[in-house]
């Protein structure tokens, strides 16, 4: 549907479009524009895009392009599970911003999830990013403070670790998620999906503790997800961490402040490198902008 926004004295024609109507390059090329000169480094290749995607549990329908000009310049990629939604990537190219484009987005896109009878969404967004404010007047709701962590760790007495089964490890899952809920990007069907499919390896310790190691990446090792029922739990973890690939330096992603890992974490000196916060959005919600009242 074609629209029109004015900025700045300016009127400017766009379209909304369904993600769907563009090819995988496409669509990798566009999220690396809506990401130019983000804060952090966030530049796929086309694998890269499509593994985001599938952890995602991202739906093309679903989401929203926004075209100007025959220009497709803006995305928002959103995943479902059941009723809820996950905003995973939401952007606009450099030379388009400013001028309202990401407002018309963000409201079409709660728009679309609204009528196809989603209840919530979430997204996690950088502190210091002003996009807060946008996704504030759209009618999110922060909520939790949420750290990326890295740090190395000494050992700091023997753990025994192991590769649980798939059913140990989901029973263990699901009772830290009962005390720590875990982001979109840590719920089971990720972890499972990248077991399955990204060559991920579980290690739990016998203290009600488990991590999900992706392949390794020196320097730095990424963790897809730790968790444990309590500190002392934790610290075990950490411990058979660190007794399995001594020296190394591991980065765990959206954990929430006071969890029993973020504790142990801290008081082993992990360093924060990123602050989020989780903001959440329950639907149906019409921004004001496009209300029948106050169309023009």
């Amino acid at each position: 549907m074609r629209r029109a926004t004015e900025r700045h004295g300016l009127l400017m024609n766009f379209d909304i479009v369904p993600a769907a109507s563009f090819g995988t390059d496409e669509l990798t090329a566009l999220w690396n524009r809506a990401y130019e000169d983000y804060f952090v480094p966030v530049a796929f290749d086309r694998a890269m895009f499509e593994r985001h995607v599938r952890r995602a549990e991202a739906d093309l329908a679903l989401s929203r392009a926004i075209v100007v000009s025959g220009d497709a310049c803006g995305l928002s990629l959103v995943g479902r599970r059941g009723p809820r939604a996950y905003l995973a990537g939401f952007g606009i190219a450099s030379a388009q911003r400013r001028r309202g484009l990401a407002k018309q987005l963000i409201d079409a896109q709660l728009l679309t999830l609204s009528a196809a009878g989603l209840s919530q969404v979430q997204l996690e967004v950088i502190e210091q990013n002003p996009a807060r404010q946008l996704y504030a007047q759209a009618g999110f709701v922060e909520g939790r403070m949420l750290e990326v962590l890295e740090g190395s760790f000494e050992p700091r007495a023997d753990a025994t670790a192991s590769m649980p089964d798939t059913d140990t490890l989901a029973a263990v899952h699901a009772a830290c998620s009962a005390i720590s809920r875990p982001t979109w990007r840590r719920e089971w069907p990720t972890v499972q999906g990248a077991l399955a499919h990204d060559g991920a390896v579980a290690l739990g310790a016998a203290t009600n503790g488990y991590a999900i190691l992706l392949p390794t990446a020196l320097p730095l090792n990424t963790l897809l997800d730790a968790a444990a029922l309590d500190e002392p739990s934790a610290h075990a973890l950490l411990d058979a961490l660190a007794q399995a690939r001594p020296g190394a330096r591991w980065r765990l992603v959206d954990e929430p402040v006071g969890s029993p890992m973020h504790r142990a974490l801290t008081a082993r000196g992990a360093a924060v490198v990123i602050r989020q916060i989780e903001m959440t959005a329950t639907l149906p919600f019409i921004p004001p902008a496009a209300s029948p009242s106050s169309r023009p």
